[in-house]
């Protein structure tokens, strides 16, 4: 039951959103850093994927982009700290969400066998 679609899923997108936070984190640490280039992460490979028929099947596969494209600053560096901190924000709340739907399953199992063994 811990290895079906949907807690794979899950498992998935948790490690997704820690890859989302490491970009974001490294982000916020080089504001000073001329030249730098922000990175993002990217999940719409997934979604294509669900639209092509493998929704039987989850490959989770994040991509990590800098933007070569913008500057916000005249040494170079595009890293925008408000948009990094809410977007730090709604990654953090997206994990906890997961975290308490895994552990609605979790408990679930538990409950489950439980019963089993009355």
């Amino acid at each position: 039951m811990l290895n079906d679609l949907a807690f794979r899923a899950m498992e998935s997108s948790l490690k997704g959103l820690k890859l989302q936070q490491d970009a974001i984190i490294h982000n916020i640490a080089n504001i000073e850093t001329p030249g730098y280039k922000a990175k993002s992460v990217s999940f719409d490979n997934i979604l294509e994927q669900a639209r092509q028929g493998n929704a039987g099947r989850y490959d989770f596969k994040a991509l990590v982009e800098e933007d070569l494209y913008t500057e916000s600053r005249p040494d170079g560096n595009n890293v925008d700290i408000d948009q990094e901190n809410i977007e730090l924000v709604g990654s953090y709340f997206q994990t906890m969400a997961l975290y308490q739907k895994i552990g609605g399953r979790i408990s679930d199992l538990r409950y489950v066998i439980g019963q089993a063994f009355k």
